[in-house]
């Protein structure tokens, strides 16, 4: 062993020493490579933390950022004289999500999201994937998305679990709603460079939902166009939280047709035995925005072209229903939001017996000390059972929620 070898044997183990210089090559010429010759300096690696924005490193032309969410929930369902006698309290983790965005420059977009509760997880096929799609932005009118991601449809389903204002989402949206799916996307936020004023989205999906293999042989289409009279503004984020003073409204609609899809709800929801059904959507939602003030409202339909499946033992039923719902907002003071919401389910002639009229009233606190990233919200729902408004259900819920 030579004498500089042991001398950079015992700098390697002796804790927080440099190696010494290295000693000249002598009679060896240096020779520069020649793709050094003339190239700028490389800009050093950064990794930077804030919450709200997660843990980013960045190099170059190439950025990939770490973001986690946790809901801490209390729910209380007390049902009255004549309504269904199961009583319902606990306390729970309602979502515990970890997402992953890498960027290179400019064009494209990889994300990637996991769920680790156990309502995130379809009971029959639990799996942590919930979001993992690839997307080109090279063209500001078509960009191109590929991947597992949420259908571009209803406003409120696209909106995040984590920007809502209150608890959780409507009673409409839960039933009627399409939900994720493996696709292709044509899309573009800002059609024709009017500042957003104008949205599309164009979907070609398996039809099957989240974490599946097809088993049939139709697919998902899906048509959205959003008009922003005002421009582009946070309508992925609902309430007011910033309460500025120029009005923002967004205007939508969509349409859908799943054909021969074997889940009851089209796109979720249990998996049929006894063959497949076609069910057409629509769907036609608002946002608007001002000084405070936060509206959202929503329409859905959807409609089963075959409403009993039989099969030698058994008849499964599709389920075709309409609903809508309004919810406002108001910041009176910063942090500080109250809203309330009305929804309405109704089922269609001759659909699923078991589907019923379903009605929701409630009203909701929320302190907002870091906006979405951390807030406090509770609220309170009266949920009627069939026709009677007077029969129903109490809904209470608090939740925390931290996202960095």
């Amino acid at each position: 062993m030579t004498p500089c070898l042991v001398a950079l044997v015992f700098a390697s183990v002796d804790g927080g020493q440099e190696f010494p210089a290295p000693l000249p090559d002598a009679g060896i010429p240096q020779v520069e490579h020649p793709s050094d010759a003339g190239a700028p300096a490389r800009a050093p690696a950064t990794v930077d933390a804030k919450w709200g924005e997660g843990v980013q490193f960045k190099a170059q032309d190439f950025s990939l950022q770490l973001r986690g969410r946790v809901q801490a929930r209390a729910e209380a369902l007390v049902p009255t004289e004549g309504a269904p006698t199961t009583r319902l309290n606990q306390l729970l983790i309602r979502r515990a999500r970890l997402s992953l965005t890498a960027k290179y420059t400019d064009a494209w977009v990889m994300t990637v999201q996991l769920a680790f509760s156990a309502l995130d997880m379809e009971a029959d096929a639990p799996n942590v994937l919930r979001d993992a799609h690839l997307t080109w932005q090279g063209l500001r009118d078509l960009n191109v998305r590929f991947g597992q991601t949420k259908v571009p449809y209803g406003k409120q389903r696209v909106v995040s679990s984590g920007n809502l204002q209150l608890v959780d989402r409507s009673i409409v949206v839960a039933e009627l709603n399409l939900d994720r799916d493996v696709g292709l996307q044509l899309r573009s936020d800002d059609l024709f460079g009017l500042g957003g004023r104008l949205a599309y989205a164009l979907g070609v999906f398996g039809g099957d939902g989240r974490n599946r293999f097809g088993t049939n042989v139709g697919l998902l289409y899906v048509a959205r166009v959003q008009v922003s009279p005002f421009g582009r503004f946070d309508d992925l984020v609902e309430g007011d939280l910033e309460r500025l003073e120029r009005p923002r409204l967004a205007i939508g609609l969509a349409a859908a047709r799943n054909v021969a899809t074997a889940r009851q709800r089209s796109t979720f929801g249990t998996t049929f035995r006894n063959g497949w059904t076609t069910y057409d959507h629509l769907a036609a939602d608002v946002v608007f925005k001002w000084r405070g003030v936060s509206l959202i409202s929503e329409v859905l339909w959807r409609d089963a072209e075959l409403e009993q499946l039989v099969g030698a033992s058994s008849t499964e039923w599709a389920r075709s229903a309409w609903g809508y719902f309004v919810q406002g907002g108001f910041v009176p003071v910063p942090h500080f939001e109250v809203s309330a919401r009305w929804g309405q389910l109704r089922p269609l002639a001759g659909t699923d017996p078991s589907l019923k009229h379903q009605r929701e009233l409630g009203v909701g606190v929320g302190w907002y000390p870091m906006r979405h990233d951390l807030k406090l919200q509770t609220d309170f729902f009266w949920l009627p059972v069939g026709e009677r408004f007077e029969v129903g259900t109490f809904q209470l819920r608090a939740q925390l929620q931290l996202s960095f």
